[in-house]
């Protein structure tokens, strides 16, 4: 089941991203990076939940949150219908069409909210969330060179965006 996030889910929800950053180098923060508390997750949720171009969809297909897509929408009045995305699901659900089922969720969201826009960055040398990506529909727009360091490392990320109308 796909659904939206809640107040209630503040504890999983951060429990998912730890873990999510446990699993792999992809992500934004490393393990252990993340100090966030279940009262600033929760004021986080609310903040989302306040926002008519923002939500935040949580996968409990299989028993448990498995799975996210957080999506902020743009503040101001001419950034108001484009979204950046967010994305995880953990290793023992890929393959079992937990992120397809997200993204089918997250399309039909952003039809109803005024979203035309949805972009998103990636490291370019994770080579299959670029590809599931492309089969969602998202494009390749750019290069954000050493945009992130991992491991020491400078690496770079692809800017992909798909528009909905």
């Amino acid at each position: 089941m796909i659904r939206t996030a809640e107040i209630c889910d503040a504890a999983g929800y951060r429990k998912l991203m730890e873990k999510l950053e446990s699993e792999t180098d992809f992500l934004l923060f490393g393990n252990g990076e993340r100090k966030a508390t279940n009262e600033q997750v929760e004021k986080l949720i609310q903040k989302v939940e306040k926002e008519e171009n923002s939500t935040i969809l949580l996968s409990d297909l299989h028993g448990g949150i498995n799975g996210h897509v957080t999506v902020f929408g743009g503040g101001a009045p001419r950034s108001i219908h484009t979204a950046s995305v967010i994305t995880g699901v953990l290793k023992d659900f890929h393959g079992l069409g937990v992120a397809k089922e997200l993204f089918h969720h997250l399309f039909e969201w952003a039809e109803h909210h005024g979203v035309t826009r949805l972009e998103l960055t990636v490291m370019v040398h994770n080579e299959r969330a670029v590809h599931f990506y492309e089969q969602m529909g998202f494009e390749k727009e750019g290069v954000k060179r050493q945009s992130l360091i991992v491991s020491g490392r400078p690496v770079d990320e692809y800017i992909m965006s798909k528009i909905l109308v």
